[in-house]
């Protein structure tokens, strides 16, 4: 199964190249291939951001409370975690083990997680979603993902808000995510066939 594991732009458009969305904000479709996540209804929870106090307090407030998965943008670039650092004195993964939360969450961006934030998600068994055209197109940069995987993290693939794929087009991600691991390990073949193929059939 082909899963787009993350998206913000238009769902049924994201469907034409996968076989499942998890859709984070507001959905009318019925389409039940179509897992939406939002702050208290549909499926699960999602975090846009960490840095509004009230907001984030009370998404783990939800998470907490109700048991729900949540999906978390975070450490997506680099004046966000910046200021979560500035602000706890700890990374955005950090912040969520603090709050009791990280064991619930999946992490979504993560181009800014290092060895130490790596090492916790694998223990808590914290899953990471990887946004190579977003990542890329907004400057952010791109996410260890060979490094998240020689962890044993599980890794899965989304389109995000579709500025830089606008047919939401799972191919596009993971021809650009195959580039930007052998960018990361600064070789050609970085990641193999079968685990592009784990990370598209990923289960949030």
């Amino acid at each position: 199964m082909r899963i787009n594991a993350f998206c913000t732009n238009d769902a049924v458009t994201a469907l034409n190249s996968c076989d499942r969305v998890n859709y984070c904000g507001d959905c009318t479709t019925s389409d039940k291939r179509v897992y939406t996540y939002g702050y208290i209804d549909g499926h699960g929870i999602y975090i846009p951001d960490m840095l509004d106090e009230t907001a984030f307090g009370n998404a783990c407030d939800t998470i907490l409370n109700s048991g729900k998965k949540a999906i978390v943008r975070a450490a997506f670039e680099l004046e966000e975690t910046g200021i979560i650092e500035a602000r706890y004195k700890l990374s955005p993964v950090m912040l969520l083990h603090k709050m009791g939360v990280l064991g619930s969450c999946t992490i979504a961006g993560g181009v800014c997680l290092d060895n130490d934030d790596l090492d916790l998600m694998a223990q808590e068994g914290v899953a990471l979603i990887v946004t190579p055209t977003a990542s890329a197109g907004y400057g952010h940069g791109f996410a260890p993902v060979c490094a998240a995987i020689s962890r044993g993290i599980r890794v899965g693939v989304g389109t995000f808000d579709g500025k830089y794929n606008r047919k939401a087009d799972l191919n596009k991600e993971i021809e650009f995510l195959y580039l930007t691991a052998n960018a990361e390990m600064r070789t050609d073949n970085a990641i193999c066939r079968e685990t592009l193929d784990k990370i598209l059939a990923f289960e949030a």
